[in-house]
C-alpha cells in the first residue's frame, strides 16, 4: 500500500460525530457505510472515489481518535474492496490539532493495513484485499509529506517486530534472530557485538547456559548500540528473547504451548524500539541487549531443584524451568548495567501468565524501582496508547522468592507472580534505575481491531522509542 498526498484546495465538510451528520450524510452520498456505535462514522460516495469521514473522540486520547480515524478508513476501503482512493484534508486537517495528531492519523492507516501472509498460497493470496493507494489531498503539501514520513517511520519498525513475533520457532531461532538484527541495525550504522556460547561461559552467563542446556540451537546475546555525541543520556534496553518456550522439564500441557513462538516478543520489541530511536535520530545514547534461546527438554536439560550460579555471582535454585524467561534477563540486565553503566534502564518481556490474568489484553505490568522512570513511561504509554499499569514492588514480596539452599529460587508460587518475577530481577539490577514491563497479555491480539491485526501487536516498539524521548528530558519529570 502507498500513501501519497496531492496539493488540492477544493473542501468537503468533516464535522463531529452526531445524528445532524448522519442526516447529512444520506442527503450527500448514494451508498453509505457508518455506525453509531464506533467512534469513526464514513460515508463513501461512489461515484468520486471521495470518503467523508465524522468522528467522536476517544475520551482523553486524542491521539488515539486520529489513529483510529485512519484505521476505520483502511476498514472501509476493505469491506467494499476499494483498493484505490482519494481523501480531502482540508477541513480535516483544520480539525486536527496539532502536527502529532496528523501523523497519528496517518499511522493508523498504515498499521491497518498490515498483513503476515508470508506462507499463503497464491489462492489465498488471491482472496485478500488488497489496497493499492490512498491518496490524501491537501493544500498544506509539506506537513502532509512529513506526517507520511514520520509515521511511516513507526509503522515500519512495529511491522518489523510484528514479523518477527508471527515467524514460525523453525524459521526464528536465536541464529536467524541474529541475522535479522544485524541486518536491519547495520543499515543504520548501528553497531552491534555478539556473544557466543563459549564468550557466555567465560562470562559466568550461567542463567542463559542453564536455560539453553536442552536445546540443539546455540544461545547468543545480541546487543546493538545507537550513540550521539552530544547524548547526556544512556538508556539500556533488555528484552527477552526465548525464541520457544516449552516449559523445559516442567513441561507445558499442548494447548498451552502452542503459539509460544511469541516468547521473543520483548526482545523484537527493543530492536524495533532501537530502529526507531535512530531513524527519529533522537539524542541519546541507547544499547540494546537480548539474550536469545529457546527453551527445550533434553538430556542435559536443567531440572527443577538444580542451582545455577549467575553472572553477578547470585545463587538461584531453578524449582521451575518454566519460569526461564527471568534466568535469561537476569544474567542480561546485569552484564549491561555493569559493561555500560546506563543512566536507565528498561527491561520488557512476556514474563508470567499472571501478568495476562491481572492486566488483559490492554495494559502491560510495570514495575519500577524509579518514580522518574515510571512517569516517563506512562506518559509515553499514553500518547501511544501503549498504555502501562504500575504494580507495587513491596520489599515483602521478596520473602516469596528466598530459598533453602541458594540466594533465591527462580519462582514465588501463585501468588503475585507478577511481581515476585520483578522481585527476581531487581537482584540483578541493583544501583540501576530500573524499570520492568511485562507484556505477556499484550503481546498478541486473536481478533481484528482497529489498527490491530490478529497476530502479533509489535507492542513495546514505540512506547520505548517514545519513553527514550521522554527521558532525553528528564529533568522535566
Amino acid at each position: 500500500m502507498a500513501v501519497f498526498v496531492k496539493v488540492e484546495k477544493e473542501q468537503l465538510k468533516v464535522c463531529s460525530f452526531n445524528e445532524e451528520y448522519i442526516k447529512l450524510f444520506n442527503s450527500l452520498v448514494k451508498d453509505k457505510y457508518y455506525t453509531t456505535s464506533t467512534p469513526f462514522a464514513f460515508a463513501f460516495a461512489s461515484n468520486t472515489r471521495v470518503i467523508y469521514i465524522t468522528y467522536k473522540e476517544v475520551k482523553n486520547y486524542m491521539y488515539e481518535t486520529w489513529k483510529n480515524a485512519g484505521a476505520s478508513l483502511v476498514k472501509i476501503m476493505k469491506d467494499l474492496h476499494i483498493d484505490d482512493i482519494e481523501v480531502d484534508m482540508a477541513e480535516l486537517f483544520a480539525e486536527i490539532a496539532s502536527e502529532e495528531s496528523y501523523i497519528q492519523f496517518c499511522l493508523g492507516i498504515m498499521l491497518s493495513s498490515y498483513s503476515f501472509d508470508n506462507y499463503l498460497g497464491n489462492k489465498r493470496l488471491k482472496e485478500q484485499s488488497n489496497i493499492k493507494n490512498i491518496l490524501l489531498v491537501s493544500e498544506h503539501k509539506k506537513d502532509t509529506e512529513n506526517a507520511i514520513s514520520k509515521a511511516n517511520q513507526i509503522a515500519s519498525s512495529i511491522f518489523w517486530a510484528r514479523d518477527m513475533v508471527n515467524e514460525p520457532s523453525n524459521v526464528i531461532n536465536s541464529l536467524t534472530f541474529v541475522d535479522r538484527a544485524k541486518k536491519q541495525a547495520e543499515s543504520r550504522k548501528i553497531t552491534t557485538t555478539v556473544l557466543t556460547e563459549k564468550e557466555l561461559k567465560t562470562l559466568g552467563m550461567n542463567g542463559i547456559l542453564g536455560v539453553n542446556a536442552g536445546s540443539k540451537n546455540p544461545p547468543r546475546v545480541f546487543i546493538a548500540q545507537y550513540k550521539k555525541a552530544k547524548a547526556k543520556k544512556h538508556i539500556l534496553l533488555v528484552g527477552k528473547g526465548i525464541t520457544f518456550d516449552t516449559g523445559g522439564m516442567v513441561l507445558k500441557p499442548g494447548t498451552s504451548m502452542l503459539g509460544m513462538k511469541d516468547d521473543m516478543a520483548g526482545a523484537a520489541a527493543v530492536c524495533g524500539a532501537l530502529f526507531l530511536i535512530s531513524d527519529m535520530n533522537l539524542e541519546a545514547n541507547v544499547t540494546v541487549i537480548c539474550p536469545l534461546t529457546d527453551n527445550k527438554t533434553g538430556s542435559a536439560a536443567i531440572n527443577p531443584g538444580d542451582i545455577l550460579k549467575m553472572y553477578n555471582g547470585v545463587t538461584v535454585e531453578v524449582v521451575n524451568t518454566d519460569a526461564e524467561g527471568r534466568l535469561i534477563l537476569a544474567d542480561a540486565l546485569a552484564y549491561g548495567i555493569k559493561k555500560y553503566n546506563p543512566d536507565f534502564v528498561i527491561d520488557i518481556a512476556t514474563l508470567t501468565g499472571a501478568c495476562s490474568i491481572a492486566l488483559g489484553r490492554h495494559a502491560s505490568g510495570l514495575l519500577s524501582n524509579d518514580e522518574a522512570l515510571s512517569c516517563a513511561l506512562k506518559d509515553a504509554g499514553n500518547d501511544t496508547y501503549e498504555r502501562v499499569w504500575e504494580l507495587p514492588m513491596f520489599d515483602e514480596y521478596k520473602e516469596d522468592i528466598k530459598s533453602d539452599i541458594a540466594d533465591i529460587k527462580n519462582s514465588g508460587g501463585r501468588y503475585a507472580g507478577v511481581i515476585t518475577a520483578a522481585q527476581f530481577l531487581s537482584y540483578f539490577t541493583e544501583g540501576a534505575r530500573w524499570a520492568h514491563l511485562d507484556i505477556a497479555g499484550t503481546d498478541m491480539s486473536d481478533v481484528n481491531v482497529k489498527y490491530i491485526s490478529k497476530g502479533a501487536t509489535g507492542v513495546g516498539v514505540y512506547l520505548l522509542a517514545k519513553t527514550v524521548e521522554k527521558l532525553v528530558d528528564i529533568d522535566k519529570f
